[in-house]
This record gives structure tokens, sequence and C-alpha cells, in this order.
């Protein structure tokens, strides 16, 4: 539908350092992982070893803080999204928020509208695209209520996992407007990157 839009978009629009990956790219990155289970698993496991070799103290907390999150319900989800985790334990904390998601999903929407959070903003991006919820249109409709200029930019980014072909202009005129209001911030790349995850999704056999 929107091919030739695309093609010509990527052609006259690059990330701003392709060798210095932006708060958007590391995000769409970390998706990506959550998104393919297993290996984001293995992966996790890997780094853990590593870590653990020179840090025995911050295995335990680790090891504590994972309990938590495992046994936590809906209302303690939230508030360890908003609290922070270790890194560690970020995905671990996605993955148990998925078990509420009819609970957790609406009321991270709300509270991303107004949140100065980064952690909370991140958090709240890899969990809202990889959810099971149609929240696409809710998001475009209410794009304005999005106060934060960095939380924008994950909503745009998501909206690359649920948004389909039909958003590409939108998209687009976003990606434009967000380089405009700030020149020098990568916040635009949030749509950059949701075009790709468009791309890969519809034109990409």
């Amino acid at each position: 539908m929107h091919k030739k839009l695309l093609d010509k978009f990527f052609k006259e629009n690059k990330v701003a350092n392709d060798k210095l990956p932006s708060a958007a790219a590391l995000c769409h990155f970390k998706i990506k992982l959550l998104l393919n289970q297993e290996i984001n698993e293995e992966t996790n496991k890997l780094i853990s070893e590593f870590v653990f070799k020179d840090q025995k103290k911050r295995e335990e907390t680790v090891i504590a803080g994972k309990n938590e999150i495992e046994s936590a319900d809906a209302e303690l989800v939230i508030r360890l999204m908003r609290r922070g985790v270790d890194s560690i334990n970020q995905d671990a904390l996605v993955y148990r928020a998925l078990v509420f998601e009819d609970t957790v999903v609406p009321e991270v929407i709300k509270r991303l509208k107004t949140s100065l959070n980064d952690f909370f903003i991140e958090t709240a991006a890899r969990l809202l695209s990889i959810c099971k919820m149609d929240i696409a249109e809710e998001l475009i409709n209410n794009f304005g209520d999005f106060r934060n200029p960095y939380a924008q930019s994950v909503v745009l980014l998501t909206l690359g996992f649920k948004a389909d072909e039909t958003h590409i202009p939108w998209l687009i005129d976003k990606y434009h407007h967000m380089k405009k209001l700030y020149p020098n911030k990568t916040y635009c790349e949030g749509a950059y990157y949701a075009l790709y995850e468009i791309e890969t999704r519809f034109y990409t056999n």
C-alpha cells in the first residue's frame, strides 16, 4: 500500500549516528529480543554468569529481586516498573506483566502520559510492544496526551509493532514533526524504527 512512500522515506532520512545507537535503537533491539523468548533467556543467562563472576553480592540481590517479580501481582508489577529493578531482571518484569496484561496495560498507558521516569517509560515500551492487546488506535488517537517527548518517542516505536501499514503516513509525519521540534535530540528515531519495523512486517518476504 505504501511501499514507495517508505522507500522514499528511508532514502531521504537516516539515523543520527549509526555507530552510536540512540535510545530508540537500543529499545528496538531489546524488544526484538523479548519477542524471541528462548534466545533472550539464553542471552540473559550468559550475561548473568559473566557479571556474577566478579559481583557475588549483586547475584544475591538479583535472585531476591527475581523471586519478588515472579510472585508479584498486577499492583506490585506496576510499582516495580516505577521503582526500577536490576537490569538483569528487567525482562523478567516484562514477562510477569504480560500475565496481568488486561489490568496492567491500561494502567501503564495512563501513567505513561505523564511519566518522567526513564525506567518506567522504557519498560512500558517493551510491554506495550509485545502484549497481545490491540492498542494501536488508542496510542494514535491519544498521542497528544503523552507529555514527555521521550515517552512520545517510545510510543511511536511501539506502534511499529502494533500499527498496520495504513498508519505509515502518520508515522512519517510524526518523524518530521519530532525532528523539527527537537533538532538536537534523537526522539524522532522512535518513528524511524517504527517505520523500519512496519517495513519488515509488511513488505519483507
